[in-house]
């Protein structure tokens, strides 16, 4: 509560200063790089900018498909179209539109055959100091949503955003953002649980988020994040509340070295008395770095908490880190990637009490050969080999696949 407090006053003080100074910076970072994006669509109808894609996720052969020890294998194929639109008014609006339509294809396994739909867009408002966005997304799609749930269930998912960015100066700048998601899960059994019941819920957070520029290419940041879940099922232990505090730095998608580091420390309250809370480590940093001309290693670390369908456990802490590296070849025509991962979800409870807490282990290693078809997209063929050990059940389980994909991050 003291943090949604704290940012409703920063956008009132916010305000005040921009009507009170009327001082001009031309855009914010954020607005250029909304800019640059409208710049790079390849097809230019006057102010409306258009950049097809051709999506393919994933095609190829699982030997197991539904991560069961009793394995099922089957070929299969995610794919389709996809548009980004862009529309600038005046140089200060600009609308974009993103749209994709995707069939997942299964060869043998018909009852996983679907259509998913992914529609998300933002509106900017650009005031030289001040870049007011407002956007959301209506998703609906069957997917593996997390590595507790085996099966794919459907989730539809409706997010609307507000967020206000003032950049003081060249190297100061403070965003706030108020985010609410409805997360609806279709009804159906999975073991001894109703999906729907367990995981539908909706989410809501304030966050407010202070940058400091380092160097033209280096950003570090601030950020507070208060969040309130609420289940719709009466009956769901889930309820729960959380202040979040990060702090890290962005680099540039135009450096030798890109991504996030993003780490923090999480205060998560259950509201049902008698259920475990947590607090502690969190992170979400993705990392890669161009160390020569041929050679980029990779790294991620994610930590944070996950709502649970397993027994008594209102949430499970999800661990998970990988460290990879790509080579490029024949002047950047091939690229060889390997990558290896380790996943781990902590429970706090057991079955019963005085049980030991369930713990699963994962481990994947994962190979893939692109070949460049444009300046930033590739076609590659993959493959791996995945492995999960779980310590209270008896749910140990291995899988191999091979496929094809296509990336747009050459």
């Amino acid at each position: 509560m003291k943090l949604r407090t704290w940012c409703l006053s920063l956008a009132f003080f916010l305000g005040l200063s921009f009507f009170l100074t009327g001082e001009l910076l031309g855009e914010t970072w954020k607005a250029r790089e909304f800019r640059a994006a409208w710049e790079r669509a390849a097809w230019r109808f006057g102010p409306l900018r258009l950049q097809p894609v051709i999506v393919i996720r994933e095609a190829g052969y699982d030997s197991n498909i539904y991560y069961h020890p009793e394995a099922i294998s089957d070929f299969w194929l995610t794919a389709g179209p996809g548009l980004d639109a862009y529309l600038m008014v005046k140089k200060r609006l600009l609308v974009h539109v993103f749209e994709s339509p995707q069939y997942v294809y299964f060869f043998k396994t018909e009852r996983e055959r679907t259509w998913n739909n992914y529609l998300n867009g933002e509106v900017s408002l650009s005031f030289n100091r001040f870049l007011l966005i407002a956007g959301g997304a209506l998703n609906n799609a069957r997917e593996r949503w997390n590595t507790e749930i085996d099966i794919r269930p459907r989730r539809k998912e409706s997010r609307g955003f507000v967020s206000l960015l003032y950049q003081r100066s060249y190297r100061v700048s403070l965003e706030i953002t108020a985010l609410r998601t409805d997360y609806q899960y279709e009804s159906i059994n999975y073991g001894s649980v109703n999906l729907g019941e367990r995981l539908s819920h909706l989410a809501t957070y304030w966050s407010g988020k202070f940058y400091y520029r380092l160097t033209p290419r280096v950003q570090f940041f601030l950020e507070g994040v208060w969040g309130k879940y609420d289940f719709k099922d009466p009956g769901n232990p889930g309820d729960s509340r959380s202040q979040t505090i990060y702090s890290g730095l962005d680099f540039s998608p135009t450096g030798r070295l890109r991504g996030q580091v993003r780490l923090g420390y999480k205060n998560f309250d259950t509201i049902v008395g008698g259920l475990p809370d947590f607090k502690g480590l969190v992170g979400d940093t993705s990392v890669s770095w161009l160390l020569f001309r041929p050679l980029l290693l990779r790294g991620s670390y994610r930590r944070d908490v996950n709502f649970s369908i397993w027994s008594n456990n209102p949430f499970y802490i999800g661990n998970s880190w990988s460290a990879g590296s790509s080579i490029y070849l024949f002047r950047k025509k091939i690229r060889l990637d390997y990558t290896y991962s380790q996943l781990r979800n902590d429970y706090p409870l057991g079955e019963v009490p005085g049980s030991e807490p369930r713990q699963d282990d994962y481990t994947l290693n994962s190979f893939g050969l692109y070949y460049r078809i444009s300046k930033t997209a590739g076609i590659g063929l993959t493959g791996g080999f995945w492995k999960r050990k779980v310590n209270v059940l008896n749910w140990d389980a291995e899988r191999r696949f091979v496929g094809i994909n296509l990336t747009y991050e050459f």
